[in-house]
């Protein structure tokens, strides 16, 4: 993402069940520093939104330095089996001030299609050489997206002003992946997509990569697959045959626990995945993060609890952000940012009744890792 980076790399903990490797390492030096934390999203302020906000993907202004561009999704509380996309821009010497736009969403269900029954945001790149965005998001007819598709905006002049409902276009009118029910993958779902691409010199081409959350045999969520682009619009998912338990996927999962939005970068050597995970089926949503030394293989993920938000000093409360997703972490202007969305813990346990906050957190703790890299985190 230019000069806005995802994250930094890291090794991992041990799985539960799978082989042992070297944990970070705390810095004895700042784990007691308070975090700061406020919400950056105000949901209150528009009824498209006033359920919860969410999915927060942020890129440089490619046409004016200094700005940030944040496309995020909405839920409005009068209906919440729909969802709409919107945008907002900050400056980057202040990145805890998000101006929403007055013409939000500027992205909804289609009026009649795959899509037409509610969307979600999955992952935006701003793509160079056609000047535009491409916007990846889940859709459906009903409530539950379920399949991928694309929709490409013109960057315009400014980078920001012509990102409209008006120049928003769908790719075709189909979804770029749709799921599989033929062996091995048996899928009924395939949605929240992260999507890196990277130059390939051998061939002189862009390899596109895309990690995506399913439903299937395997049960609801179970973990994180894999599927590759020439042109980040035909897509070939992959299977794993390395997976321990024989569920085609990435890395071997955390029995039990949901695995949705996530975005993914490239660190120096390193691919790294950031995650909202749910264990014990949705108790605690926090965020996990994943690493590997190749794009197809080799993925490992740390343990489940590494950065749950309970480890906040400072800032964790039941009544704030008790549940926290989407989580997506930048440095911006030489400081890192975590942004997610977060809800107090709902009276009944039930996560989908949380009014969910879009939320920023400052990341002055560090975890350092073998190999002397850095992890900072809140």
């Amino acid at each position: 993402m230019a000069t806005l980076s995802l994250l930094l790399a890291l090794l991992v903990l041990p799985l539960h069940g799978g082989p042992a490797a070297v944990p970070p390492i705390p810095d004895p030096m700042n784990l007691s520093k308070s975090v700061r934390g406020q919400i950056i999203i105000d949901r209150t302020n528009s009824d498209w939104q006033s359920q919860q906000v969410q999915e927060p993907c942020i890129l440089p202004n490619p046409k004016i330095p200094g700005r940030l561009v944040m496309f995020y999704s909405g839920v409005p509380a009068s209906n919440r089996a729909i969802c709409a996309i919107g945008k907002a821009w900050a400056a980057t010497d202040d990145p805890w001030t998000w101006h929403q736009d007055k013409g939000n969403p500027i992205f909804s269900p289609s009026q009649q299609g795959w899509d037409s029954g509610s969307i979600r945001l999955d992952a935006v790149l701003y793509i160079p050489e056609e000047d535009a965005y491409y916007i990846y998001y889940s859709g459906t007819k009903d409530q539950i997206q379920d399949r991928i598709g694309l929709a490409v905006c013109p960057a315009g002049a400014d980078g920001y002003a012509a990102i409209t409902a008006e120049s928003i276009i769908r790719w075709g009118d189909a979804p770029v992946l749709v799921p599989e029910s033929a062996a091995p993958f048996h899928e009924d779902m395939a949605s929240q997509a992260a999507v890196m691409r990277e130059w390939n010199e051998a061939t002189r081409s862009w390899d596109w990569h895309m990690y995506y959350s399913y439903r299937g045999k395997d049960g609801t969520l179970p973990g994180i697959r894999y599927a590759t682009s020439n042109d980040g619009k035909k897509w070939k998912r992959h299977w794993n045959g390395d997976d321990p338990r024989g569920m085609g996927q990435i890395f071997q999962s955390t029995p039990g626990a949901y695995y949705e939005w996530h975005q993914v970068s490239k660190i120096g050597r390193t691919y790294v995945l950031f995650i909202e995970v749910g264990p014990e089926h949705g108790k605690r949503w926090r965020p996990v993060v994943a690493v590997s030394p190749d794009p197809a293989q080799g993925w490992q993920q740390l343990d489940a609890d590494a950065l749950v938000q309970t480890k906040w000093p400072g800032v964790y409360a039941d009544k704030t952000i008790y549940h926290v997703a989407t989580p997506a972490l930048y440095e911006i202007a030489g400081k890192w940012y975590l942004y997610t969305q977060a809800c107090a813990r709902p009276g009944n346990d039930n996560y989908i009744d949380g009014n969910w906050e879009l939320w920023g957190f400052d990341c002055q703790r560090t975890l350092t890792l073998p190999g002397g890299e850095v992890l900072h985190v809140p």
